[in-house]
């Protein structure tokens, strides 16, 4: 999955349930951090080992510092990789200034942070329209303050790239912790149990993250709203199914253990089984002599549930394709100083846990590629289908057993010779080990 630089930054609007209240003095709100630090910390069982810092925000102050942060030339470089891979993979599109979009929209979006590197919480102003919100967000952002201080978040997320998967489970920790923890103070102060014995209630108000709300969010593609939405709401999901018959302290076994996909996520019976991702080793294809990776990463089942969704595959037959995946590794390679992605080629390798399962991510992965491609097909098979676009290039979907291959975009001059190389390309690698935080 991608989205992977802006992730830190971001508290959603997730539960349409809390009522309109009045307005709230931000001021008076963060008056009371330390106060609601000790509730929190009583509740969430982490210990408040010194005060947070906090800060009100506007607006326009929250926009520059996002445009600074877009002016680093690391977020640069890995933003402008990133949406270039989004966009030869057909999930934004070709013309789409991502980073501006991305700056744009959580501008809007963002009601609070906390900067596991500056230690400190910031507030928007838009938060104060409604009190009880206020207190929420408030309550979720120190919430992660206390984890940063038991569990060190910078070096909990910090990890290569390349590994979008683990990144993005590794963040759904993080929020699901916060979002749990933030229904239960609202509880809490109506004295009312935590609910997570009923796992019917953590899927209705799972459910309820998912509504429609009209902003700009709900205008972005399908790939960066998943990507945004999905720490939230099914990080949510995975906390309260380990918090049904455990206290707080199984989460922060959690945090040392951390969760190494999506698919762990999705489903927690893989995590307490550590059900360990396939890695796949992959290089650049002799048969594309001129080309060289621009992006790699891992799509794990969220981003291969989202590739099809975003190809007309229906949610339920996408749902169902993903789950068995096992692992994957998706590239983009383009020539040096082409910056059209459309003249770029990708290549995905991905692995399933049976051959049945491989059948059905196949099946669905062709009416997805037929949907994007503009133009003919080729060759249809069980086990191969080829298209050939109008622009020339040439695109294919191939199964091997429990492996799959999908490839976007390649010259038809080197298709014949790609065909044979995306297998000896794409390997699985030696010695599985989990991803680990980078230097």
């Amino acid at each position: 999955m991608l989205v992977t630089m802006w992730r830190a930054v971001l508290v959603l609007v997730l539960i349409g349930a809390v009522a309109k209240a009045e307005p709230i003095s931000l001021d008076a709100l963060l008056a009371r951090t330390n106060a609601v630090a000790k509730e929190v910390s009583k509740i969430r069982g982490l210990p408040l080992k010194h005060e947070i810092p906090n800060e009100v925000v506007d607006r326009a102050e929250l926009r520059g510092r996002l445009v600074k942060m877009a002016s680093d030339h690391k977020t640069q470089t890995e933003t402008a990789a990133e949406g270039f891979a989004l966009a030869r993979w057909d999930l934004i599109p070709l013309d789409t200034d991502y980073m501006q979009m991305m700056v744009d929209l959580l501008t809007e979006q963002i009601a609070g942070y906390y900067d596991a590197e500056t230690k400190k919480l910031t507030i928007s102003q838009s938060a104060g329209d409604d009190a009880e919100w206020a207190e929420m967000v408030l309550a979720h952002e120190i919430d992660h303050g206390l984890q940063d201080q038991s569990f060190d978040l910078h070096k909990f997320e910090d990890l290569p790239d390349t590994e979008g998967d683990a990144a993005i489970a590794r963040h759904a920790l993080v929020e699901g912790d916060g979002i749990a923890l933030m229904i239960e103070v609202v509880l809490a102060r109506r004295h009312q149990p935590p609910p997570w014995s009923n796992p019917e209630i953590a899927a209705r108000l799972a459910k309820s993250m998912a509504v429609p709300t009209g902003d700009s969010l709900e205008k972005v593609p399908l790939v960066i709203r998943e990507a945004m939405m999905f720490p939230y709401r099914d990080g949510f999901r995975f906390v309260a199914a380990l918090r049904r018959r455990q206290p707080w302290s199984a989460i922060d076994a959690v945090f040392k253990r951390a969760p190494r996909s999506t698919e762990q996520i999705l489903h927690p019976a893989r995590y307490l089984s550590d059900d360990l991702p396939i890695p796949i080793a992959v290089t650049a294809p002799a048969a594309l002599a001129d080309y060289s990776i621009v992006h790699s990463t891992v799509w794990g089942e969220l981003g291969f549930d989202v590739f099809l969704r975003s190809h007309g595959v229906a949610d339920d037959v996408a749902e169902r394709a993903a789950a068995g995946w096992g692992g994957d590794r998706a590239v983009v390679l383009a020539k040096p100083d082409d910056k059209r992605p459309d003249h770029a080629v990708g290549i995905a390798r991905l692995e399933w846990d049976t051959e049945v399962d491989a059948i059905e991510a196949h099946e669905a992965a062709v009416r997805a590629l037929d949907d994007a491609i503009v133009g003919a097909t080729i060759e249809h098979t069980e086990t191969r289908t080829r298209w050939l676009a109008l622009d020339g290039s040439a695109s294919w979907v191939e199964r091997r057993g429990k492996s799959l291959v999908i490839v976007r975009g390649a010259p038809s001059t080197a298709a014949d010779a790609l065909i044979a190389e995306a297998w000896t390309a794409t390997t699985i690698a030696p010695n599985p080990k989990p991803a680990q935080p980078s230097k």
